[in-house]
């Protein structure tokens, strides 16, 4: 006798995510290697950045998974720089760029403007501060998220170790949806390390967007286009 359907969901009834199914329990895992897998599952083989204490556990996971090469960069805003460097060298490639928590988060808001004043789409992450310890001045806990907002297409801080992977997912969509640009992700160290179910084997990247012209507008353009005296297409 199969063994009843079991789902339990976080989240919103927006942006739901099942964490079990079939009445089989998932497997568990730390949040900052589902973080690492869905990373691999959306074709990620290099990241560049800097260690640091608050970015050191999705450092562990990825030298456990050996999957994504690491290039190490003298400084946080280089390491932004080089990411946005790797998206352009080739169709396709999403550049990754990691940092701790504080300066780091802040040095990367010149590569945040570069890619996003001319589409190209990067990853940005950044450690944070436990998150009891957000907004009460504490020692490098800066609120990137709401600094690195103006220069990115999403800037969230996760603050439910089960959201990781649905952000995650939600960030890559973002990125390369309508005009590609930036995405930042602030993960607090605390939940880096949280314990959540996760199954990589039923994770599907999100369909891009591509918007298209509806054939009212095309023949709007074209009347407009044949009325013009010098017309011009860019």
């Amino acid at each position: 006798m199969n063994a009843p359907a079991i789902l339990i969901w976080v989240g919103n009834r927006h942006h739901p995510y099942i964490l079990k199914r079939g009445g089989d329990i998932m497997a568990k895992m730390k949040a900052a290697m589902a973080a690492v897998l869905v990373m691999e599952k959306e074709g990620i083989t290099t990241a560049f950045g800097v260690p640091g204490a608050a970015i050191n556990p999705l450092y562990a996971q990825l030298r456990e998974r050996q999957s994504i090469t690491h290039i190490l960069a003298r400084h946080v805003e280089g390491a932004s720089h080089m990411a946005e460097g790797y998206t352009r060298a080739k169709a396709g490639n999403i550049g990754v760029c990691i940092g701790t928590s504080g300066p780091a988060g802040t040095d990367m808001i010149t590569g945040l403007y570069s890619a996003i004043a001319d589409s190209i789409p990067i990853l940005c992450i950044t450690g944070q501060a436990p998150r009891a310890r957000l907004y009460k001045e504490d020692f490098q806990a800066v609120d990137i998220e709401s600094i690195s907002k103006p220069v990115t297409k999403m800037s969230v801080t996760v603050r439910e170790p089960g959201l990781v992977p649905r952000v995650f997912q939600q960030a890559f969509h973002v990125m390369r949806s309508g005009r590609p640009g930036p995405v930042l992700i602030d993960l607090p160290i605390d939940v880096q390390l949280a314990e959540i179910e996760f199954d990589i084997d039923t994770y599907e990247p999100l369909p891009v967007y591509k918007p298209a012209a509806s054939r009212k507008q095309i023949e709007k353009a074209i009347e407009m286009l044949m009325a013009s005296e010098k017309p011009l297409i860019v």
